[in-house]
């Protein structure tokens, strides 16, 4: 009932097909970037087919997964593992109808994920079947914090808007 009257809370994004398509400009090699593509379709934007036709740039690089021993018990064995899962992005907006260019001055953004979890030498199938279940769940939590990162720098553009055509 509160929709229909146009009501939507302070710092949501309303409106997010006025500010044209996107492109998500990754290599191919990037294990995150169909997944990136399906979240920002399902987040309301319009997905462009080439950089040419896109208003918006999400260049996604150096996408790098690691794994580190944190702790070691009193034998010297590992106890303890950290995974972690990283991405820089940039983005770039078109400016008065011009094609978005990324600006030379400014610096990648970094996305982080990190998990811990203890490691037993005597169940290493069940310790590797969970580190697979963290890596996977990192890789969605990574794709969720790259398409909030992406709505939170667009929303001044998103706020314009919503103020010079409020939706009713």
């Amino acid at each position: 009932m509160l929709a229909s009257c146009g009501f939507h809370p302070r710092g949501s994004v309303t409106r997010l097909t006025d500010l044209g398509s996107i492109y998500v400009d990754a290599s191919r090699d990037l294990s995150i970037a169909a997944s990136v593509e399906e979240a920002l379709i399902d987040a309301a934007f319009e997905l462009a087919r080439n950089r040419d036709e896109a208003d918006i740039l999400l260049r996604l690089t150096d996408e790098k997964q690691a794994e580190r021993v944190v702790s070691v018990n009193s034998t010297g064995r590992v106890s303890e593992l950290e995974l972690s899962h990283t991405v820089n992005m940039l983005i770039a907006e078109s400016v008065d109808g011009d094609a978005p260019v990324y600006p030379e001055n400014q610096n990648f953004n970094r996305v982080e994920v990190t998990r811990e979890y203890t490691y037993d030498q005597t169940g290493v199938l069940g310790k590797e079947n969970e580190a697979r279940i963290l890596r996977a769940e990192m890789k969605e939590e990574l794709v969720r914090q790259i398409i909030l990162r992406t709505i939170a720098s667009l929303a001044p553009s998103v706020s314009a808007l919503s103020v010079d055509n409020p939706v009713r």
